[in-house]
């Protein structure tokens, strides 16, 4: 998203120190916005740039963000003091400003390059050793001094240069010293908030967290066990269970009846409330510290909550891992041992089944995993996570404990527990399950195997939010389409591919775009995998005769503008949708087919009447998600041979692209790829393209009438994201072919 020429800002801003209430306004933003949110990234970028030049009293301010191989200008700022009265300097100074933003920077390029590639602030002066540099700048005034800092979480993602302090300052237009702390605090919070909306999927590491909280709170913070003494009497008489259920962790007394204690979040009053009446003691003192580091002095000073194979984690919801439950289990159910009876199950005092259960649970949704696959094999059980799109190994367990695990699952999700030669399916509600702070459900589906029952979850996330549409891989050419596309009066659009390609989260994103008070949204979905405020959504129900059709039915008479439809299976559920689409409503619905074109041929196999479908139609967008290459980690290389010829046949360029490091790095946990990005098919209906529906014309010449109407095939837009440097030919290639029509 390139920033536009409004962004340049030219206001003299008021001077001030970097006050407590400003500190505490930019950690609340980033403390309680614990998942992206819809907030756009220039407004977050606007609100830094306001604060450097507030605080700071700078004539000049840029700010550049990382973008691939690129340095990217987002934002420039230059004082009314540059020009005064001079009106030819002040349009060249906008001038200026404005070709800025639309140019990038090679990495490594200049001092900004430097301060990014380092990690490290730049400060010169006119009277300092580097004064010769600040000569050497090309900025139409007189450098004086310069401060450059890096935006930086865990990787260094732009940077923050300012240029001479304002004439009034009173400092012949040197920075001073005493600005590079508050320039580089301002910087840290910034980068936070900027990076959250740059990448969905980034959270604060405790650490991090304890450190703002501190700061946000103005109390101590304790980063490490050295040199921190604790009364080992004290924790033991208070006890493993309420230190965990509070949160909170006594360190020692400091009267007769008061404490000082460790807390994560010493903004939770009812937990201190909550452990003060439980120990009969007043909180005197509180110091903040990072969630895991309590976690250490649980496990140092309770030892049954390690993983010595003597110890056996409590039932319900103790903090035990994964790792130290599957530990268990394989003592349990050694070769000699024989399995538990499904009725103990039903029991919270069952043990390590419950654990198992629960723990992988919680273990795959921290992992960000989308299904979790419990696999009986001949001599054991498999447990694999789908992590952005591929399988992974997680655990392999004795097989005795598959029927004791299976039975379990089935329990959480009322199922048939005697039935295992039939397929069943049904939904766990977690929060029945655990205390922990995790809102997912888990679709649940069986299903008898050679060697017992699988069983594949797939977890929906309800406190995820969902991402605007910019932020879903559209290109620019094909998001302008949809837009126009989803906000006509009536007919109908369709997501077509296979099942985990991002249909739905496409279908959430226009939903919440056209969402307003003067809209009326209906959906019928089967799950409902989010919930949408402002939006009347309606859980399918099959076994109570509660189907697509009967709901679309219902809807016809409830006055929508927009209605969804989960997925269209059947003739009957294809025939209402395309009355609804035809009687002037928008309707939104998905179909499993490999690409746009071959949406008409499925219609037809339903029996649907043809020319229904061409008139109904506005769109069929088909879409598939690549992973993204990890951008700290990629090799830049320049393809040949046959790579060269692909890409030089769809999309008609040629030059560096890049690939996935074998070896990874920290980011990407070793794999070179983090996270994924959509890649789409957008056939819009056109009079050619309806006249060759009508005609009964052959899926093969529709794809070719959709590409000379501007389609972009789903081949055509992996080479554009290869292009970019957001994944690699080898994904492209093994999730789309090349096409064989170009």
């Amino acid at each position: 998203m390139r920033a536009s020429a409004a962004q340049a800002a030219f206001l003299i801003m008021p001077s001030s120190s970097l006050s407590g209430q400003l500190r505490r306004s930019l950690l609340l933003r980033i403390l309680s916005k614990p998942t992206p949110s819809r907030e756009d990234l220039d407004s977050v970028i606007e609100l830094t740039a306001t604060k450097v030049v507030e605080q700071l009293q700078c004539q000049s301010m840029t700010l550049y963000l990382v973008e691939g191989d690129h340095i990217s200008f987002r934002h420039v700022y230059y004082s009314p003091t540059l020009w005064g009265n001079d009106k030819a300097k002040e349009a060249q100074f906008k001038q200026t400003a404005v070709k800025l933003l639309e140019m990038q920077l090679a990495k490594g390029t200049g001092n900004v390059g430097k301060v990014i590639e380092t990690g490290q602030p730049l400060f010169f002066t006119s009277k300092g050793p580097d004064a010769a540099s600040l000569k050497n700048m090309n900025t139409g005034f007189e450098v004086q001094s310069m401060l450059t800092v890096p935006l930086k979480t865990n990787i260094v993602i732009g940077a923050i240069q300012l240029l001479n302090k304002e004439i009034y300052a009173g400092t012949n237009g040197q920075f001073e010293q005493k600005d590079l702390p508050i320039l580089q605090e301002l910087a840290v919070y910034s980068a936070t908030l900027i990076q959250r909306m740059l990448d969905p999927k980034f959270q604060l590491g405790p650490e991090d967290t304890a450190k703002f909280v501190a700061k946000f709170t103005d109390l101590p913070l304790v980063s490490k066990l050295e040199g921190l003494e604790v009364e080992d009497k004290l924790v033991e008489i208070t006890g493993q269970e309420i230190i965990r259920r509070e949160g909170v962790f006594p360190v020692k007394r400091t009267g007769a009846n008061t404490v000082s204690v460790l807390m994560a979040n010493p903004l939770d009053y009812a937990k201190r409330e909550a452990f003060q009446q439980a120990t009969e003691l007043t909180i005197d003192e509180v110091r903040v510290a990072p969630a895991n580091l309590i976690e250490q002095l649980i496990k140092k000073y309770f030892k049954d909550s390690g993983k010595g194979k003597g110890s056996r984690p409590a039932t319900g919801d103790s903090d035990a891992d994964i790792a130290a439950v599957a530990e268990l289990i394989d003592t349990a159910y050694s070769p000699t041992g024989g399995e538990m009876k499904a009725e103990e199950l039903e029991s919270e005092d069952s043990g390590p089944i419950i654990q198992l259960a629960n723990r992988l649970i919680e273990d795959a949704y921290i992992s960000g995993a989308s299904d979790i696959h419990v696999e009986p094999l001949e001599k054991e059980l498999l447990v694999r996570y789908r992590v952005d799109g591929l399988c992974q190994e997680k655990l392999r367990l004795p097989k005795q404990v598959a029927n004791a695990l299976v039975t379990r699952l089935k329990i959480m999700c009322n199922l048939d527990i005697a039935e295992r030669r039939l397929p069943q399916d049904g939904r766990i509600i977690f929060k029945k399950f655990t205390k922990k702070n995790i809102d997912i459900d888990l679709r649940v589906a069986t299903g008898p195997m050679n060697f017992g029952e699988k069983v594949v979850m797939r977890i929906l996330d309800k406190q995820k939010s969902t991402l605007p549409l910019t932020a879903l891989g559209f290109s620019e050419e094909n998001l302008a389409k949809y837009r126009e596309c989803i906000r006509q009066p009536y007919g109908m659009i369709l997501h077509c591919g296979p099942t985990g390609s991002g249909k739905s989260m496409t279908l959430y994103s226009a939903l919440a775009e056209v969402n307003s008070v003067d809209v009326n949204i209906q959906t019928a979905e089967d799950p409902i995998e989010y919930t949408l405020a402002g939006i009347n959504q309606m859980q399918m129900n099959r076994q109570i005769g509660l189907t697509f059709a009967r709901a679309l039915r219902c809807y016809l008479r409830m006055d929508p503008d927009v209605i969804l439809v989960g997925e269209i299976r059947d003739q009957e559920t294809a025939e209402i949708a395309i009355e609804a689409a035809l009687t002037g409503h928008l309707l939104l619905s998905t179909l499993h087919t490999n690409d746009a074109p071959s949406t008409i041929a499925r219609f037809s196999e339903m029996g649907v009447e043809i020319f229904n479908i061409s008139a109904s139609l506005i769109c069929v967008c088909a879409q598939r998600l690549l992973r993204r290459v990890c951008r700290n980690c990629k090799v830049p290389y320049e393809p040949k041979d046959r790579e060269k010829e692909i890409i030089e046949k769809a999309i008609g360029w040629s030059g560096q692209i890049f690939k996935a490091n074998p070896q990874g790095c920290h980011l990407c946990s070793g794999s070179g790829y983090k996270g994924r990005v959509g890649i789409h098919e957008l056939m819009l209906n056109n009079e050619e393209l309806t006249e060759g529906i009508n005609k009964e014309i052959e899926t093969a010449e529709l794809k070719r009438i959709a590409m000379r109407g501007g389609m972009k095939t789903l081949h055509q837009d992996s080479m554009l994201k290869v292009k970019e440097g957001t994944t690699t030919m080898e994904e492209a290639l093994a999730n789309v072919p090349p096409d064989l029509i170009l």
